[in-house]
């Protein structure tokens, strides 16, 4: 018994040389950053860009589309607003709205109001590529280059 005893002080003993007995350190609060630094140049897009597009539609098959026009109508901050329109193989022009966004980086992403969505990057503040996806009985994969003809 004494033996025990013994070696429960000498681990009492260790445990308080180790310094297990100190209090945490204290904890500092960090704040949160606002997600966006007004000091941040947010891209203009708003204008007409124009350009061609490369792809494949389940209807169309593979396909070269000589004009795609995004007018982008408004924008406020990183978000904007337009309408696009594209004609088809069918010789009809498409007209679409869209909403989107920009990064503080060029990065650009784009819903159409109908199904499909585009994500691309300014390449320079007047080129853009874009990639868009559309899914669903006619599924869609395009490369869209498009320039800026006004702001």
């Amino acid at each position: 018994m004494k033996f025990i005893f013994a070696i429960l002080i000498i681990f009492i003993v260790a445990v308080l040389a180790c310094g297990c007995t100190t209090q945490a350190p204290a904890i500092t609060q960090v704040t949160a950053s606002p997600t966006v630094s007004t000091n941040v140049n947010i891209p203009n897009m708003t204008g007409i860009w124009q350009g061609t597009g490369d792809g494949y539609t389940t209807n169309d098959g593979f396909t070269h589309y000589p004009t795609a026009t995004f007018n982008i109508t408004a924008q406020k901050g990183q978000i904007f607003i337009g309408k696009k329109e594209y004609p088809r193989i069918d010789g009809k022009t498409y007209y679409e709205s869209f909403s989107g966004m920009i990064t503080t980086n060029g990065e650009f992403y784009e819903a159409d109001s109908i199904g499909g969505f585009s994500f691309g990057k300014l390449i320079t503040p007047n080129s853009l590529e874009l990639n868009y996806l559309e899914e669903g009985n006619d599924t869609k994969a395009l490369v869209i280059h498009l320039t800026r003809q006004t702001n």
